[in-house]
């Protein structure tokens, strides 16, 4: 039996060294297969963790670092690779759960694969938190002190990357709120470090403080990802029967940028608040200025009357603005006329056959055409002008009659010129 599980250990081994990349390989080069090797030494590893778990560790590990060199020298535009990566220290993090290796070992690894590494994999202490016990912990609370005190500041004049990713998760893991807050709060760069900050005080009860800590990042110069805080922010004055200051929030921010996400976002908090139905008819007429004025915001406009379960008015405003529309929100327009206003659609459907020709990067463009013809047939007779789509498609044909693929199509699909053949 053991010189089973030998031989398999070596299989698995063998199925790692294949992981090594020859840098001179052009980056392109067999990156389906090698995505396909690592995820066979995924399901090798995971494998053995069930039969013969104390080897597992090491072999993932080993596994880790071939791929973390190979990637790069290949092009993984795709982050097909980086998944597969990201993969191999999943099954790395559970090897190790269930076989510990040596915790200050371990702590080291980590470190110098954040630190001295390329930029990826990345990974997360808490996966590794049960393995490190008390004796990892310290040492790679200590290893990364050092480096702190060593590290010159990046381009951007900050503590760099990884330094910062891995005192913020030792602190988070370290149980104690206050120093989280502490660690957090040395590198307030934008949006997302302020909601850390606010998400550990509300975990801890202690909403008060979270509110001015939200408070706080919502005014910072930096708006990145600035929504995600205010949704939080808008929760925490709910919470605390703020109701008006939630309302003038979500209404200030739709006033300024009159978008159908904001729209969403002042109708559910409104609807909280008791605010909604006041405000309904301000806010949409607020959205038909904000399309007349600029044509970008005709789009969200139209989606809030579809939601609201005004079609006709939305294909109005779609009406007025025909050429600043997506095809996609043609389509679906068209879609909810054309049972009801069949002649209403002849025009537009028109239009999109048209764009669609003249798309020539579009290799589909075509099929996509004759499917919209027969759309547009449809329209036709539903309307009782049969001869009108004869014509219109004489006249099509003759337009284009040197796109020999697109006639073919045509032909194939038996539209006829003033008949009505079969949708095929």
């Amino acid at each position: 039996m053991a010189r089973v599980v030998s031989i398999e250990v070596e299989r698995v081994r063998r199925l790692i060294d294949g992981l090594r990349r020859d840098r001179r390989t052009h980056p392109r080069h067999g990156r389906g297969e090698y995505s396909r090797l690592a995820r066979d030494v995924v399901a090798a590893c995971e494998a053995l963790i069930q039969s013969e778990p104390a080897g597992v560790p090491a072999l993932a590990r080993r596994a880790v670092d071939l791929m973390t060199t190979a990637l790069m020298y290949i092009d993984d535009s795709s982050g097909i690779l980086g998944d597969d990566l990201r993969s191999l220290m999943a099954v790395h993090a559970r090897a190790c759960a269930a076989a510990p290796p040596d915790p200050e070992r371990l702590a080291g690894w980590l470190v110098t694969l954040r630190l001295d590494g390329p930029g990826w994999p990345d990974f997360e202490l808490r996966d590794y938190v049960a393995v490190l016990g008390d004796k990892g912990y310290a040492e790679l609370s200590r290893r990364v002190d050092d480096r702190s005190r060593t590290a010159g500041p990046d381009l951007f004049g900050r503590t760099p990357f990884g330094i910062r990713v891995l005192r913020e998760q030792l602190a988070e893991l370290s149980g104690d709120v206050d120093h989280y807050v502490a660690v957090l709060a040395d590198d307030l760069y934008a949006a997302p470090q302020y909601r850390k900050i606010v998400d550990a005080l509300r975990r801890a009860g202690r909403p008060a403080e979270a509110e001015g800590w939200a408070q706080r990042g919502l005014g910072i110069g930096n708006p990145i990802e600035k929504g995600k805080l205010r949704d939080v922010y808008g929760d925490l004055l709910l919470e605390r029967g703020a109701t008006d200051e939630a309302f003038v929030l979500r209404w200030q921010l739709f006033e300024q940028n009159p978008t159908q996400a904001h729209y969403e976002d002042l109708r559910r908090t409104s609807e909280r608040t008791g605010h909604w139905h006041a405000a309904r008819d301000e806010a949409i007429s607020r959205l038909r200025d904000a399309a007349a004025a600029q044509a970008g915001y005709a789009d969200h406009l139209i989606g809030v009357l579809l939601d609201e379960g005004e079609p006709d008015d939305a294909w109005q405003v779609a009406v007025e603005h025909a050429e600043d529309l997506f095809d996609s929100r043609w389509h679906q327009l068209i879609y909810l006329r054309q049972p009801v206003h069949p002649r209403d659609v002849i025009e537009p459907w028109q239009r999109l056959i048209q764009r669609r020709l003249d798309a020539s990067t579009d290799k589909y463009r075509y099929g996509k055409a004759v499917t919209m013809l027969q759309r547009l047939r449809d329209a036709y007779l539903a309307a009782g002008d049969a001869t009108g789509f004869g014509t219109y498609l004489d006249d099509l044909r003759d337009r284009h009659q040197r796109k020999t693929s697109f006639i073919a199509k045509l032909d194939h699909a038996s539209l006829g010129s003033s008949g009505w053949g079969p949708i095929r």
